[in-house]
């Protein structure tokens, strides 16, 4: 299918190149006459070495999305940036389970006790879970990706890249516009902008957004759709400039979301072990599964699955697809966050120097209450309550450009505190589900950590001839955590009571971390349209702490196996920039070789004869591959876009339980039974990382008529397959798939009104496919569904 895919998205755009090109003959005089159009390709400006440059000029390997691209393939959630983005992978479960891996690297676990390998920045301000960007991408100005380790400038915990978000800012003209658009499954966006001056020293803008979705995953037990948005948010922003010499840039922002999002439908199942929990910090639930992904001669006949144990206990029968992107539960499903953020970003300049200061604060809260048992018993529910708030503070000074030397240097402060509160409560057919959890019972427990992160920073390049530079880099880093779990007992008390559920109390941890980030690049211009670059960097992320309060594997092994050390990347990397064509045709390409030490995932280790979720350092890797970016603009009406990724990410060393399809069928020996055994994952890929990635598109544009322009974009994205489990279990393998999405529309112009409608279809062929599948305990995956088709149109008016 993923070739029939990719030939309908390659006759799509072909079509729509020839007739972009029809409208380029010479036209008759009934004929509406073309617009002019820059015969360059546009170069964008980035700020991927704290200062703003060409993309072009930067011997950096940066992708660049600008919200233009955003807009018109109607992307605005955070987990859809991969189909532009190939080296980018976004696995989301629900917001407090999200994560972004950037070549492979960075799929880390939902745990509050650390950060992830790859920073997310918005608008010069880190934030520090991923969770944070969960929120519509609303006016945005653009979106930059960079590969690879960037530890020296964007130092916080960057071990495998940057995805650097920035609005659009305040501008000194009247700016002004609303949008509305429907599609299907009730689907519904409204946006709000308006950008006004004050007067000639400030201007103000207020950008804000509704969307809510049905949702596409049917729950058969009362026949509604889960998996439901409700988003609304708004961003304020007051810009001041006084003098040429001074401005700051003031922003406020609040977003929430009351959602069933996170729903996951059952995936695939092993056969069942009872007493076990899940690898990703939750109890032990059955989780009904039709078996769809069985691997092929292992059907486990002498054994149990999960869906047979519940059916047996009076469940209702889920005997379907995973791709029917169905689930049958009786409980809530049910996901709250909500966001406030504050942020001052200060700009003076002396003579030439800059000097900036960004102080920012954020505050999010998760609030989920959720059927946990995902089934139509009345099992267990709840969920983790997670409270984040976060201050930074980070000075600069940028000296001028031009001379044979230039330079930044700086100093950055983080603080971090964050809570986790974990509640359950059980009902019923709880111990006939879990065969541990007493019934009609509640059990909870609470985990905080917080850090104190203080870093000096600078980075500074030699122009040793017009045409050779050489760029070095460090950073040194001090981070203080301290941390602390406390697990409440059961209650009522059951009469055998596993220690990993009895009463439990770390005391306050404390961690130091002292580590220096360091990057030497060598860049050369063969002429004034090709540059090329090689570049060694290294970076580390720094340790944590397992804060999950419930089934604490600490309770057992001792405080210390709570300690997660810190992840280390030293990346190599080659590279060429080039233009051609007088700049018509952009080509783009590298080459990377990335070793990590001490990678922090989720595994599990049996203990006392229960497996648990462990959260630790799994082991070494190496990422390696190359990557492309091919931009061309044909004529003035048609620009195509191909861009791509080879990643060849493996484990060098570690362990991880032995995968489920080599359970023995009667409860494992002590190295064959999936939680009674490990075994080594030298050689498994890297969960979460396909090995192929490619994104295409074609934009076309033209004049059809005075002040009426037509446009139309064609965007085609495919990665290949990849595993959601450390341990390669065939059971998590994830397919590969290809998404197209197509849209069309009219602009009309008079004056300073432009009336903009287009239609619109994401996943046309309604691929079904998954950001996602995890481990949820007993042998037993599910997966987050990706949406499936949906069309629409939109309507806006800037005025």
């Amino acid at each position: 299918m993923k070739y029939i895919a990719f030939s309908s998205g390659m006759v799509l755009l072909f079509a729509t190149y020839n007739i972009a090109h029809a409208e380029d003959t010479p036209a008759s005089p009934s004929k509406a006459k073309t617009i002019e159009e820059p015969r360059l390709l546009d170069i964008t400006t980035v700020t991927a070495r704290r200062r703003l440059e060409k993309e072009q000029d930067v011997p950096a390997t940066v992708s660049v999305i600008r919200g233009e691209e955003l807009e018109s393939t109607r992307t605005y959630q955070i987990q859809d940036l991969p189909q532009l983005l190939p080296g980018l992978t976004a696995q989301f479960l629900q917001p407090r389970q999200s994560s972004i891996a950037i070549r492979g690297i960075g799929n880390n676990p939902a745990n509050e006790g650390l950060e992830g390998s790859a920073g997310i920045y918005l608008d010069n301000v880190y934030l520090g879970r991923p969770g944070l960007a969960v929120f519509d991408l609303l006016d945005i100005a653009q979106v930059d990706l960079l590969r690879g380790p960037q530890g020296t400038l964007f130092g916080k915990n960057t071990t495998a890249g940057v995805l650097n978000i920035t609005s659009r800012k305040p501008v000194f003209r009247s700016e002004n516009a609303v949008e509305a658009s429907f599609g299907s499954r009730d689907y519904e966006q409204y946006k709000v902008m308006i950008n006004q001056p004050l007067n000639d020293q400030a201007a103000v803008r207020i950008s804000a957004y509704k969307t809510h979705d049905d949702g596409w995953v049917k729950n058969t037990y009362n026949n509604q759709n889960l998996n439901e948005i409700n988003r609304t948010g708004v961003r304020g922003q007051l810009l001041l400039q006084p003098s040429e010499s001074f401005n700051l840039r003031l922003i406020a922002e609040h977003n929430e979301e009351d959602s069933s999002t996170g729903t996951l439908v059952p995936y695939s199942y092993g056969p069942w072990t009872p007493n076990s929990f899940s690898a990703v910090g939750f109890p032990p639930f059955i989780l009904p599964n039709p078996g769809a992904n069985l691997p092929a001669g292992r059907p486990g006949s002498n054994s149990t699955n999960g869906l047979t144990h519940a059916n047996n206990l009076g469940a209702g029968n889920r005997n379907y697809d995973p791709k029917d992107y169905k689930v049958t539960v009786d409980g809530r499903q049910r996901t709250r966050t909500s966001q406030d953020a504050l942020s001052a970003e200060a700009n003076w300049d002396f003579n030439g120097y800059k000097l900036t200061s960004i102080t920012a604060w954020r505050d999010w809260n998760f609030k989920p209450d959720n059927d946990l048992d995902r089934t139509d018993l009345n099992g267990v529910r709840g969920g983790s309550d997670v409270k984040h708030t976060q201050y930074s503070q980070e000075v600069r000074l940028a000296s001028p450009l031009g001379k044979r030397i230039d330079y930044v240097v700086g100093a950055y402060y983080y603080y971090q505190d964050i809570e986790n509160h974990e509640q359950y409560v059980t009902g019923p057919s709880a111990f006939a589900l879990t065969t541990i959890y007493p019934n009609n019972s509640a059990f909870s427990g609470l985990g905080y950590a917080k850090t104190n992160s203080y870093a000096l920073f600078g980075q500074g390049t030699w122009h040793i001839t017009e045409k050779l530079d050489l760029t070095a880099g460090l950073r040194a880093t001090l981070e203080k955590k301290e941390a602390r779990v406390v697990q409440n007992r059961i209650t009522p008390i059951p009469v055998f009571l596993s220690p990993l559920l009895d009463n439990y109390d770390t005391g306050i941890q404390h961690q130091k971390d002292e580590s220096l980030s360091a990057l030497l690049t060598g860049s050369y211009w063969f002429n004034d349209r090709i540059l090329g670059y090689a570049s060694l960097a290294s970076s580390e992320k720094s340790g944590g702490y397992n804060i999950n309060g419930v089934a604490s594997p600490g309770a057992v092994l001792g405080t210390d196996a709570l300690n997660i050390d810190p992840e280390k990347a030293n990346n190599l990397e080659l590279g060429i920039k080039s233009s051609w064509l007088d700049q018509r045709l952009i080509a783009n390409a590298n080459l990377f070789l990335t070793k990590v030490t001490d990678y922090q995932a989720s595994t599990g280790a049996s203990i006392n004869g229960t497996y648990t979720g462990l959260l630790t350092n799994v082991g070494d890797l190496t990422s390696k591959g190359m990557e492309f970016d091919l931009r061309a603009l044909v004529n003035q009406h048609l620009s195509l876009g191909l861009n791509g990724a080879y990643t060849d990410a493996t484990f060098d060393r570690g362990t991880a339980p032995t995968p489920a399809e080599e359970f023995d069928g009667s409860g494992g020996t002590a190295n064959s039974g999936y939680g009674k055994g490990t075994r080594s994952i030298a050689g498994n890929r890297v969960n979460g990382a396909s090995r192929w990635a490619f994104s295409s598109n074609a934009n076309v544009r033209w004049n059809v008529a005075d002040n009426l322009e037509h446009y139309g974009t064609v965007q085609y994205s495919w990665r290949s397959e990849n595993y959601g489990d450390v341990n390669n279990s065939e059971y998590s393998k994830i397919a590969g798939y290809g998404l197209l999405n197509l849209s069309t529309g009219l602009r009309m112009t008079s004056g300073k009104h432009r009336w903009d409608f287009s239609l619109w279809a994401r996943n046309v062929l309604d691929k079904r496919y998954f950001l996602g599948v995890t481990n949820a305990g007993s042998n037993l995956y599910v997966g987050s569904a990706g949406q499936p088709r949906t069309i629409g149109a939109s309507l806006r008016y800037d005025f």
